[in-house]
C-alpha cells in the first residue's frame, strides 16, 4: 500500500491584512502574460504583500491570460514617478508582446537598473528573463524560464519547476530584506 504525501494547506488571504508586508512593483506594458502577474500576485498576497501595477500606459494595460483570453488592469503609476524605495521588490511578467515596449522605455529601464542598484529583489519571468540579465550587466544568456536579482548576483531557473520555485523565491527573499532592513 502506497501513502500519499499529505495536502499542505496554502496559508489564507487576510484581505485586511494586504499590504501589511510592503507594496511590489509590477511593471508591464500592453501584451504582457497575465498569469505571471496573478501567480506571483496569489504568493505576495498569501504574504501580505501588494502588488502596484507601474506601466507607461495612462490608465489601462492589458495582458493575455494562458488561455490567450485579454484581461485588463488599472496602471497605479508610472515608471518616472517613484523609486526603488517605495517597494520590497520588483516584477518583470513575461510576454514577448509586451516586452519591446518595456525596452524602449527609457524610464522603465532605469526603473529596473535602480532597483537592482539599490539591492531589491527582481524577479523576471520567462521572456523578461533576458532584460534583467542585460540590465544586471550579466549576460542575457545566462536567464532562465525566470530569473531573480538579488545584490547584484543574478539567479537562474530553468525546467519545469523554474516558475514556482522563482516565484516562492522572491517572496521570501522580500521577507528576508525587509526583515534585514
Amino acid at each position: 500500500m502506497a501513502f500519499n504525501k499529505p495536502h499542505t494547506r496554502q496559508k489564507r488571504i487576510d484581505l485586511a491584512q494586504i499590504g501589511e508586508a510592503g507594496d511590489i512593483a509590477v511593471l508591464i506594458t500592453d501584451g504582457f502574460a497575465a498569469s505571471d502577474l496573478t501567480d506571483v500576485a496569489t504568493a505576495a498576497e498569501r504574504s501580505s504583500y501588494r502588488t502596484v501595477i507601474v506601466s507607461p500606459n495612462k490608465s489601462l494595460v492589458s495582458g493575455r491570460s494562458a488561455s490567450n483570453e485579454e484581461m485588463n488592469f488599472v496602471v497605479d503609476a508610472h515608471p518616472g514617478d517613484r523609486g526603488p524605495e517605495a517597494f520590497s521588490g520588483l516584477l518583470i511578467p513575461g510576454g514577448a508582446h509586451g516586452l519591446t515596449r518595456l525596452i524602449e522605455d527609457q524610464d522603465a529601464r532605469l526603473l529596473i537598473q535602480a532597483f537592482i542598484k539599490a539591492g531589491k529583489p527582481v524577479l523576471a519571468m520567462a521572456e523578461a528573463a533576458p532584460i534583467l540579465a542585460e540590465a544586471a550587466g550579466k549576460t542575457p544568456g545566462e536567464a532562465g524560464q525566470a530569473a531573480l536579482a538579488l545584490r547584484g548576483d543574478l539567479f537562474a531557473a530553468g525546467g519545469e519547476e523554474a516558475r514556482e520555485d522563482a516565484i516562492s523565491t522572491f517572496i521570501k527573499t522580500l521577507d528576508m530584506v525587509e526583515e534585514a532592513a
